[in-house]
């Protein structure tokens, strides 16, 4: 059992940390799916805002940006761009990548199966061998 990490960056981040930590975790399928909705939310000005749903907050993900609310204390509650959020998945990516490297490129082979071969990594990071 790997131990989750907290997260440590911005006060302005605070919220988005504790989501991509406390509900995402150290699941790769579930840093790739929620980056794949921000991609495409980048690339569609048209999309409507999609539901990503955790344990302990709902992120709404749409071209304007992300908003995550925590579903237990209504006053935690944050906006972010996509920009930002794209990073911070792509950074918890990289963490990922040591703390579960023996699983990640498995899940990322299983996200682009059941995905028609998209690959929200692609470059972004390298390619898998």
């Amino acid at each position: 059992m790997h131990e989750t990490p907290e997260f440590n960056g911005p006060d302005s981040l605070t919220i988005m940390g504790q989501w991509v930590t406390g509900d995402i975790q150290l699941s790769p399928y579930s840093v790739l799916d929620a980056l794949d909705l921000v991609l495409a939310a980048k690339n569609n000005a048209n999309q409507e805002f999609v539901h990503f749903d955790g344990n302990s907050y709902n992120a709404n993900i749409g071209p304007s940006g992300v908003v995550i609310e925590n579903l237990f204390v209504e006053e935690v509650r944050g906006e972010y761009s996509l920009a930002e959020t794209q990073m911070m998945l792509l950074d918890f990516w990289d963490y990922c990548s040591q703390a579960v490297a023996d699983e990640v490129d498995s899940w990322r082979r299983q996200f682009m199966s059941d995905h028609h071969g998209r690959d929200p990594l692609a470059g972004l990071r390298a390619p898998l061998d």
